[in-house]
């Protein structure tokens, strides 16, 4: 035992001194760190193109086991020192460096190839690879396999059909030498990123070629560079789209019926300027004339699908509209389908709205200010009043029932809906450089068309809510009457016998009409806009291409038309014609920019009044349920509404309580109610159901629509917020 006795303590010795060594390790004293020796080594840029004598710094990046950039310090290389040397810091001379430490002069070398590399403890980079060539002073760009059939593009360049390839090489030249095999890999690039798919990388293509798809319909421009040094662009196209089809999934047609809410799904079959059915679809623009009733979207490579919402009747379009889609085509070629798919939704059973009731009263009386009143519906509950800045003379609302465009002599009003209830934030904006009246507002809510006519000379503003401060100023003499198409792409104004047409994508083209014209709308497909007005042999109605502002056909009117307005179905339109209606029937086969129409008008209905007046609101002197199955006339001279079935082709009236006179009014979305401003000072409910004048909506006592003025101004603009 004895003799064991000093082993143990030897041992135990040690595994103290162990023991103190790890308990080290957690202290504050540290072992001094051993090199860094890096996992992996990365030289930037990977390649590059030089001319001779020029200079290009690389930088090498390295990082440890767990791909984590860690700092070390790295050695520099060239394969090929007569082509290229490389600084101790990573510059590379095109050429021959004056020192590697601190470099100066980059001498030029001879042409070549060389690569680079940095290492670090043994561990070297992938190569970059450094092409040096003599100056570069122009790039060609040619194609290789274009196919016999194209849709060359009238401005030259390759023309194919969506999916169809083309090569494309690129030639580098110096002083007229062709100098492509010294100067490596091209960059490749589109003006579009979406017209062409382009893969230089495609199997078999040499360092100066990329492959071309291509995709959407459209124009775009492809270019190649190569140090430093870009060709001229060379045009692409994929064939334009020619025509679009839109039907119900499984060929149910055109028209579908919702009860109360549902969705379905639209197919689109699109088909190029050579005939052939795209397999992609294209980016299509979707529109709803109605959108609370009926909204679209673009779903899959279908179509669409329609989803309905409220009460009430919609038009669907989809549409081919630059730049999504025939982008880059001069002049601008918008596509529309043959026809639109309606859409109608059974009401609710309770109709949905606020009516909003001015005056235009106050005129240009000194101090005289104006007042705004809502109305709850159904409940024709009246809310409190709000002061106006301004007098109006017309007010509108957005399909979309957020914002309501109030015009007048000091300044277009803008109402925003939601910011009524607020007590911080004013609801009204005023915009003073634009004055006159609204004759119109864009589907999308964005953009009105508000009409001068008091001051010389006479002046058309395009407002834009997204560039309030910018109106468009037209100098436009007369304008009475204003539409926008489907797709918010255009707005068609009336002045006299001319036609104005508004395009962001372009100038503004002028038509002469055949008679100074009263009215304008567009069919719900988009593809044309119809004008109506004149008198005696002069009267009729034209047909006006949307894509070329061109006339395409007109009919005679026996009567003097006065406003026209578009049916659901997409191929009718009915004109207030006292004293009666008439019908007028399209045939579109739109295909290509212009398309083509039919146009006849059907002996006119007579209402059964007499020769009518209708109301000074020529917006809303015809009104036209949503659905397409109604429509209302509001006269000055009578003591009732004249109501047209549009379904059993019959007229009717409805008598107001009291024999007031109608001053404006407007239909609920969903058609079951429709509002009346009366001159007695009041507002009517009437059930267009039942033909009935239902509630007579007064106003608290001593209320008046003017106010510091002595005279009583009654309701004479009503609107309501769908």
């Amino acid at each position: 035992m004895g003799k064991c006795c000093p082993v143990s303590l030897a041992v135990l010795a040690l595994l103290l001194l162990m023991i103190a060594e790890l308990a080290g390790c957690g202290g504050s004293k540290s072992r001094p760190a051993g090199p860094t020796v890096p996992a992996a080594i990365s030289v930037t840029p990977a390649s590059s193109s030089l001319e001779m004598g020029q200079q290009q710094q690389f930088t090498a990046t390295a990082q440890d086991f767990n791909k984590r950039p860690i700092a070390v310090s790295v050695t520099y290389s060239s394969s090929n020192t007569a082509v290229l040397t490389i600084s101790n810091g990573g510059l590379a001379c095109a050429g021959t460096w004056d020192s590697l430490v601190n470099p100066i002069t980059c001498t030029p070398g001879p042409t070549g190839v060389a690569t680079v590399t940095a290492s670090s403890s043994g561990v070297v980079s992938p190569p970059a690879t450094v092409y040096v060539h003599s100056h570069v002073d122009h790039i060609s760009v040619t194609p290789l396999n274009v196919p016999p059939i194209t849709c060359n593009p009238t401005s030259g360049g390759v023309g194919i059909p969506q999916n169809q390839t083309v090569e494309y090489q690129a030639a580098a030249f110096s002083q007229g030498i062709d100098v492509t095999a010294t100067v490596g890999p091209f960059t490749w690039s589109q003006a579009s990123t979406t017209i062409a798919r382009l893969n230089p990388s495609a199997s078999g293509l040499l360092t100066n070629q990329v492959l071309a798809t291509a995709n959407e319909p459209g124009i775009t421009q492809i270019s190649a560079s190569v140090a430093g040094v870009a060709s001229s662009p060379a045009n692409f196209q994929t064939c334009p789209v020619s025509s679009i089809t839109l039907q119900l999934a499984g060929g149910a047609g055109t028209s579908v019926n919702f009860a109360k809410s549902g969705s379905a799904i639209i197919t689109a079959t699109v088909t190029d300027s050579l005939g052939n059915t795209l397999t992609t679809l294209p980016t299509l623009t979707w529109s709803s004339s109605e959108p609370l009733v009926a909204t679209a979207a673009q779903s899959g490579n279908v179509g669409g699908t329609v989803t309905a919402l409220k009460g009430g009747g919609s038009a669907i379009t989809a549409s081919c509209i630059p730049p999504t889609c025939n982008a880059g085509l001069v002049p601008s070629q918008p596509i529309y389908p043959t026809s639109a798919i309606s859409v109608t939704v059974s009401p609710s059973g309770t109709p949905s709205g606020v009516v909003w009731v001015a005056s235009t009263g106050c005129g240009t009386h000194f101090a005289c200010t104006s007042s705004i009143v809502s109305i709850a519906v159904p409940a024709n509950a009246v809310a409190s009043a709000a002061t106006l800045p301004n007098t109006p003379n017309s007010l509108l609302f957005d399909r979309q029932g957020k914002t309501a465009f109030l015009g007048s002599k000091n300044g277009l009003m803008v109402l925003t809906v939601a910011n009524v209830a607020s007590t911080s934030t004013n609801p009204i904006s005023v915009f003073s450089k634009v004055t006159g009246k609204v004759l119109a507002v864009s589907p999308n809510g964005n953009k009105a068309v508000v009409s001068d006519t008091d001051t010389s000379p006479n002046q058309v503003f395009i407002f834009d809510q997204t560039n309030q401060g910018n109106p468009v100023d037209l100098l436009i003499t007369g304008a009475t009457a204003a539409a926008f198409s489907p797709d918010n792409l255009k707005a068609f104004i009336v002045a006299g016998s001319k036609l104005y047409a508004f395009s962001t994508q372009g100038p503004l083209a002028t038509v002469t009409l055949g008679a100074s014209a009263s009215d304008v709308t567009f069919l719900p497909s988009g593809a044309f806009g119809y004008v109506i007005g004149g008198s005696g042999s002069g009267a009729g109605v034209t047909a006006v291409t949307t894509c070329t502002d061109t006339i395409a056909n007109s009919a005679p009117i026996t009567g003097t038309p006065l406003a026209i307005r578009p049916l659901v179905d997409g191929t009718r339109l009915l004109a207030l014609d006292p004293p009666g209606i008439d019908v007028i029937s399209t045939n579109p086969t739109p295909s290509a920019c212009p398309p083509s129409i039919t146009t006849s008008v059907a002996p006119t209905v007579n209402l059964g009044q007499g020769q009518f007046t209708p109301i000074n609101d020529n917006q809303r002197q015809l009104l036209v349920a949503s659905d397409g199955t109604k429509a209302y006339v509001l006269a000055s001279n009578l003591g009732s509404v004249l109501v047209y079935d549009i379904v059993a082709g019959t007229a009717s009236a409805i008598g107001l309580t009291g024999n007031a006179t109608v001053e404006d009014g407007d239909l609920t979305l969903d058609g079951t109610l429709l509002y009346v401003a009366e001159s007695d000072g009041t507002v009517h409910a009437l059930n267009t159901a039942t033909n009935n004048d239902i509630q007579t909506i007064t106003f608290p006592p001593n209320f008046n629509f003017c106010n510091n003025v002595s005279f009583v101004c009654t309701p004479d603009l009503l609107a309501i917020q769908p």
